[in-house]
């Protein structure tokens, strides 16, 4: 079980994600921690499924991560067609026909093997980045059939089977004007809630990264937070759910004088 999530605050992007990789040895099942984001250039990538499958799919995203921060997901590229002309398509076509012919080859190959498409190893891929042409901050989801949905004008988006549990807590406290500290409070109450509740498959270490931008400079920022950093980030989630806890009880005395 994987969750990584994206988060659009005002000053930038805010990706999350549990640690724990689960494998499989013929004496059962073994933990290893993992990491699930990978910066590409000024791009973040954040993708579930099987490592395999997600390897692939991010050696496509990085041939064009430059292309993509330099003139944003709506640049179009030349590319040959069967009928040998040469036509220009946007970037993001080319990198959703890639995503889909990598995660359909897949799920052939799992079919001719196993005789049912369930189990196939998959790619779902989350894609952060400051689109320069068009002046914003985007979330960008691509999944395993090649669809896509822009995510910034919802404000977050998610990724892997544990997104069952994260949804809730961010339709609750996601608003449009966090900014990036509160931004990396949610994400680490998200994933951290997650893996409290999940039964099987989700473990830390916990990972957050942050995207920004220098206005000075113009320069895309994109810090990985530290170990100590993380801890931090723990310490406020214990402030928020005590207080939580207490206004609950509060609440409950109030409720029973009704």
């Amino acid at each position: 079980m994987t969750l990584i999530i994206a988060i659009k605050c005002k000053d930038g992007l805010v990706f999350a994600s549990d640690g724990q990789a689960t494998s499989f040895s013929s004496g059962g099942p073994i933990r290893q921690k993992c990491k699930k984001i990978y910066q590409l250039g000024e791009l973040l990538v954040g993708a579930s499924g099987s490592l395999g499958t997600i390897q692939r799919c991010r050696d496509c995203v990085n041939e064009y991560a430059i292309s993509i921060s330099e003139n944003g997901l709506d640049h179009t590229i030349e590319e040959e067609f069967p009928d040998g002309k040469i036509r220009r398509i946007p970037i993001r076509d080319k990198i959703r026909q890639l995503i889909f012919e990598i995660n359909k080859d897949e799920l052939e190959r799992h079919k001719a093997f196993y005789g049912k498409a369930e189990g196939a190893p998959l790619a779902d891929i989350l894609i952060g980045l400051f689109d320069k042409k068009a002046g914003k901050f985007r979330i960008w989801h691509v999944t395993p059939d090649g669809g896509e949905e822009l995510l910034e004008e919802i404000g977050y988006g998610c990724t892997g089977i544990g997104d069952v549990f994260a949804y809730p807590i961010l339709r609750d406290y996601y608003t449009p004007d966090l900014d990036a500290i509160k931004a990396m409070l949610v994400a680490y109450r998200v994933i951290k809630d997650a893996i409290e509740v999940g039964a099987y498959g989700l473990g830390e270490p916990i990972d957050i990264w942050i995207m920004k931008r220098n206005e000075e400079n113009e320069k895309i920022e994109i810090h990985n937070l530290r170990e100590e950093e993380v801890a931090a980030l723990h310490d406020a989630y214990i402030m928020w759910k005590d207080m939580e806890n207490k206004i609950f009880k509060e609440f409950m005395r109030e409720f029973e004088r009704i």
